[in-house]
């Protein structure tokens, strides 16, 4: 048996095999479902695959960095290993997975930018996305287009400070949509969330020169102010495997990625909606239509402001309603979720490993 090695963080979730657990993670649905899979995958063809502390590295022919770049830069490679980097999460989080010196290390890197790849030293997967978990798909009736609320947003990140220029950040963006809700139709917006950051209730560009200037009284009345923002539409959390059940209580879903300046990077954000037969809007991937048909969301790119927005959403009877909704049963029947699905992605990267173990020659 050749081992190999998951390098991720040192996390509960995470280490000693916890993430192939498939067990939810941190009140969130497990999304490691992709690497369950291709450590399925690896083990038919006599690979085993463990994270670092069951395989450490120096023991493993093949390492795997699942989206945690710093510590190779001054780990020792063994003889003939190869080391990959899987980009999870985009620079928004963890921007030093994206800087090229630190990228050198690695033999291979997976990504979903599809825009770097080439085959040789870049090669395509996608985030994948857990069909196999959702519900079978259920058209939308009248009678339940009546009785459901307008529109919900299910989320624990924001950026209440706009995002640094260049960052792609679509945090503040997210705020902007809770908070023009929650200041002008409360009544029509339920938000779902584990909670909100204290820090960042009470966050402010250049906040470290402020906080030697400005009395400490000042940070808790502005994170008391910004907490009724919140406040005023909150409803709770929601359990990990009820989020398709409970957005089916809406016609609409906020829906944006943490990111939105990377082709191809779609989560399941977007996915849940549609699985829910509940109409996303949708502002992230800026190259979405090329996966999802533009019946199937509403993008935001396409309103000037909320209130276009806003209006937009309160005149869809339900005639066009079902129509978008019936384009997205035809969606999920159809063989586009294939090249998302965990199974998909799994074969993708195993592929690659599977001949760089090849002998040569």
């Amino acid at each position: 048996m050749i081992k190999a090695t998951l390098y991720v963080r040192e996390h509960p979730c995470l280490s000693n095999d916890a993430i192939f657990s498939g067990a939810p993670m941190e009140g969130m649905k497990s999304d490691a479902f992709m690497v369950i899979e291709l450590r399925r995958l690896l083990a038919e063809h006599g690979i085993a695959l463990a994270t670092q502390e069951v395989h450490p590295p120096s023991e493993s022919a093949i390492v795997i960095s699942h989206d945690h770049s710093l510590p190779f830069q001054a780990m020792r490679r063994a003889p003939g290993q190869k080391w990959y980097l899987l980009l999870y999460e985009t620079a928004t989080y963890h921007p030093h997975n994206y800087q090229p010196e630190n990228q050198q290390v690695f033999d291979r890197i997976f990504t979903y930018n599809e825009t770097v790849v080439d085959n040789r030293r870049f090669f395509l997967y996608r985030y994948a996305i857990d069909f196999e978990s959702y519900p079978p798909f259920q058209r939308v009736t009248e009678a339940e287009f009546n009785r459901r609320k307008l529109c919900t947003l299910v989320a624990a990140a924001f950026g209440i400070s706009p995002a640094q220029p260049g960052s792609g950040s679509l945090l503040h963006e997210r705020y902007q949509a809770l908070k023009w809700f929650s200041d002008n139709h409360p009544e029509e917006l339920d938000f779902f969330s584990r909670g909100i950051d204290e820090k960042e209730l009470q966050s402010l560009r250049g906040a470290g020169l402020l906080r030697r200037v400005l009395p400490a009284a000042f940070f808790t009345w502005l994170g008391h102010r910004r907490r009724r923002v919140f406040d005023r539409v909150f409803r709770g959390s929601i359990p990990p495997d009820d989020k398709i059940s409970r957005l089916r209580d809406y016609r609409f879903a906020i829906a944006y990625e943490n990111t939105g300046n990377v082709p191809g990077y779609l989560s399941e954000k977007l996915f849940d909606c549609l699985a829910a037969g509940v109409i996303p809007i949708y502002l992230g991937d800026p190259t979405v239509t090329k996966t999802i048909p533009a019946d199937c969301f509403i993008d935001r790119r396409l309103f000037p402001s909320y209130e276009a927005l806003y209006a937009y959403l309160k005149q869809m009877d339900y005639a066009e309603y079902a129509r978008r909704i019936a384009s997205i049963e035809a969606y999920l029947a159809g063989p586009g979720p294939a090249q998302l699905s965990s199974r998909s992605n799994a074969q993708a990267i195993a592929k690659v490993l599977l001949q760089d173990l090849e002998p040569s020659g």
